[in-house]
């Protein structure tokens, strides 16, 4: 009898350590119904974020109701999320199994060879993503491993009723702001992304264009020893220019007046719009010189214990619907290219014409630190 147990027990415990590791079925040659079927038989996906609560509430819900397989969704701290998957990166089976990728972590976590994939192919509707979408984050290759899951792009937001003549080039923008003391602002960029993008944006138009830092994974030295001419710029109109203290901030300063016109995220203004936090009237646009954008995609960890749930999550999250259901929700633009969307900030057409992408995330992080050496502690 007590034999019998052990058998038992011993059977138990490696049926849970199988099922624990993923599906016996090969995920990457698999049919997509095998993997659904899989998915269920797994019956639940832990996945973490750091924003888009209310909606993600919901996508949990449809998601269990469509599939009857359980999203187990956990907002937290950005870089609380990173260190944990981070710190279980070389256990067997870990407890993500997908996860928001976005900013600075890109390049960490693809340093690291911390997901699953490539899952380009794997995924159904793939090829109604942009190509660039599944190749190049923020500047960092990550070659079909990271989902697309939605755009977001920096503009220069105003007040219609303050501002006539809109700025297009970085030498309009110079004069507009001379001609406007105080009334532009944009963010302290190791606070927000929409301050990141004003400086990357300097820096383009004053050190020479952006398309020489293309590729590197490393700083060269070499090519930004003439940043100290954008540093200028920054302290020469110190008196005329106004930091703000996030993105929100800007936005806020912009409702109450203060200021005109400032530097933000069209999904963030969509937001603060819809919430009452800034009038109906403000407009905005990308300038001809360009601005950044990008948007977050979502990667499986390689240790996941539910590979196949997690492959449907994100299919479930990259479908028509629930691309639509985010943008009413959280504004977050969709990252689907097959769609057309009514009122949104920025047209299709602005952001083809005029958007420009991040540079590689090591000189971010360099910007970052020089802006605040060079500039804020001046």
């Amino acid at each position: 009898m007590k034999k019998h147990l052990l058998m038992v027990l011993a059977f138990s415990i490696i049926a849970s350590c199988v099922f624990a590791a993923g599906p016996s079925i090969d995920l990457k040659t698999a049919s997509w119904d095998s993997i659904v079927a899989a998915a269920k038989a797994e019956g639940s996906i832990t996945f973490y974020a750091w924003y888009f609560a209310d909606y993600f509430k919901e996508a949990a819900a449809d998601f269990e109701k469509k599939y009857g397989i359980k999203a187990n969704v956990i907002i937290g701290d950005q870089t609380a999320n990173f260190n944990k998957a981070i710190a279980e990166k070389d256990m067997q089976v870990g407890t993500i199994d997908a996860m928001i990728v976005g900013g600075q972590w890109v390049k960490t976590t693809t340093d690291l060879n911390l997901f699953y994939g490539p899952i380009k192919n794997i995924l159904p509707d793939a090829d109604k993503f942009a190509a660039t979408s599944w190749e190049v984050q923020e500047g960092v290759l990550i070659n079909g491993y990271l989902a697309p899951f939605h755009r977001n792009q920096t503009g220069l937001l105003y007040d219609p009723e303050r501002v006539k003549d809109l700025p297009q080039t970085w030498e309009e923008l110079t004069a507009w702001i001379n001609a406007h003391p105080k009334q532009f602002g944009f963010c302290d960029p190791s606070k927000g992304g929409s301050g990141q993008a004003f400086v990357h944006t300097a820096i383009g138009a004053l050190a020479g264009g952006l398309e020489k830092y293309k590729g590197d994974k490393e700083v060269d030295p070499a090519k930004v020893a003439n940043w100290n001419i954008v540093w200028k710029w920054f302290n020469d109109n110190k008196d005329k220019y106004i930091i703000t203290v996030s993105n929100n901030d800007s936005i806020i300063r912009l409702n109450g007046g203060e200021l005109s016109l400032v530097v933000a995220w069209d999904d963030n203004v969509k937001d603060m719009i819809s919430k009452g936090n800034l009038f109906k009237r403000a407009k905005m646009y990308i300038p001809k010189m360009g601005l950044p954008g990008g948007g977050d995609t979502v990667g499986i960890l390689k240790n996941a214990p539910h590979k196949a749930a997690a492959l449907v999550w994100i299919s479930f999250l990259q479908s028509k619907e629930q691309q639509l259901k985010k943008f009413q929700t959280v504004s977050a633009y969709p990252a689907r290219t097959d769609m057309t969307i009514e009122g949104t900030l920025l047209s299709e057409e602005d952001r083809k014409n005029y958007a420009v992408p991040w540079f590689p995330a090591c000189y971010k992080d360099y910007m970052i630190k020089e802006f605040v050496k060079n500039v804020l502690m001046k």
